[in-house]
């Protein structure tokens, strides 16, 4: 055959294969499916569980709803043929609502609706919002809520700037079950704070302000450690392993560290202020091992006890009240072995612990520390700091 019709008739045959190819139903019709059947509701927390029987017809693939948020804008979801039952949410009142449900077959053909209405039972999202707390902090204001239902919402957090104008000081997302949150950085000058709620459904809460408006943030300083000592009782961990120290726990040197022995956990370690203070909040820094954090030896979880009195040099735990349990956590989530950019920026200003506004002044404060990132049975805190205001 002639070479110069062999190339035309393969380059036929490749542009017929890269023809477009039609999307088709997964199988032909059987007919228009037969509508949803023996409907029931359960309202729940901003929307509905709706329960059905789907036809008797061996080609069915799922049920469909479709409904209307507060943004105006029609929304979908899909349950399978082997479910009998539709989750809709979304709403953030308790009005009368309408979803429509489509039986759907295997040839994408529709049933007719069947209309379902509804009321829903109060939103997370204005449960969380009823429950927010805005009170005078160390340098600023703490936010307090609770979110019963565990739901994922968006926190903004404001402040008035120089000019007077709220703005936006902090975002975070969250599902637990209670949080708090400060904003710090301010003199003890009246201001303006507020929280504002969004959920995953484009909802958000009005401006939620404190009950008086205007609240003064308490007086904040980071404690001098030239008055600080590592006070080495009887009973603590020594941090002198492989070029650590004990005063570098409190040298405020990130670069340097205190490393306890192998199978020292839980390791404690005291620390005498030097003074009597009101704390608002500890910090605690993590060596930079292997270029990175979250890591080794580096603290996980620890906990913090305090004694308003000279402790007894053996170390006796009955002289000392427990205050907090804490844990370092990534803000990305990112699982172990994964560092992003925003883990390591936390991780250098440092993870910061908040005290009890009603916390009695201590002069001792001791930190036990329980575990590791790397589970090691060592660890090497590079620096801790303290803050608060002098009760002398």
């Amino acid at each position: 055959m002639n070479t110069k019709y062999l190339k035309w008739i393969v380059l036929s045959f490749i542009l017929c294969s890269c023809s477009e190819k039609q999307l088709e139903p997964i199988s032909g019709s059987l007919g228009k499916p037969g509508i949803v059947t023996e409907v029931t509701t359960e309202a729940i927390s901003g929307g509905v569980i709706i329960s059905y029987r789907i036809p008797n017809s061996e080609d069915i693939l799922a049920v469909k709803g479709v409904y209307t948020l507060a943004d105006g804008k029609e929304h979908t979801t899909t349950a399978s043929f082997y479910e009998n039952k539709l989750v809709i949410e979304g709403y953030n009142d308790m009005e009368e609502h309408e979803v429509q449900l489509y039986a759907v077959n295997r040839a994408q053909e529709e049933s007719d609706p069947v209309r379902v209405s509804f009321r829903p039972l109060e939103s997370s999202l204005s449960k969380i919002t009823k429950t927010i707390t805005i009170v005078s902090d160390f340098g600023g204001a703490q936010f307090n809520w609770k979110n019963e239902d565990k739901a994922p919402v968006t926190m903004e957090f404001l402040a008035q700037d120089s000019v007077g104008l709220m703005q936006v000081m902090k975002i975070i997302t969250t599902q637990s079950d209670s949080s708090r949150q400060s904003l710090r950085g301010y003199a003890p000058e009246p201001r303006m704070f507020a929280a504002i709620v969004r959920d995953n459904f484009g909802n958000a809460s009005d401006t939620v302000f404190p009950s008086e408006r205007m609240i003064t943030p308490l007086f904040e300083e980071k404690l001098n450690k030239r008055n600080m000592t590592v006070m080495k009782l009887t009973n603590d961990a020594s941090f002198t392993n492989w070029e650590g120290m004990d005063s570098y726990l409190i040298d405020d040197d990130h670069g340097t560290f205190g490393h306890s022995a192998n199978s020292s956990l839980p390791a404690p370690f005291t620390v005498d202020l030097g003074q009597v203070a009101k704390l608002s909040r500890i910090v605690m820094f993590q060596r930079k091992y292997s270029d990175s954090y979250y890591n080794w030896g580096n603290p996980l979880t620890f906990t913090v006890y305090g004694c308003d009195k000279k402790p007894s040099q053996s170390g006796d735990w009955s002289e000392w009240t427990k205050i907090m349990d804490c844990e370092i956590l990534k803000p990305s989530g990112s699982p172990s072995g994964t560092v992003t950019d925003e883990d390591i920026t936390a991780a250098e200003v440092g993870n910061e612990f908040a005290f009890e506004l009603t916390q009695s002044p201590l002069r001792y404060i001791r930190i036990v520390i329980n575990s590791t990132f790397g589970g090691t049975t060592f660890t090497h805190p590079a620096d801790v700091d303290f803050y608060g205001e002098s009760a002398e």
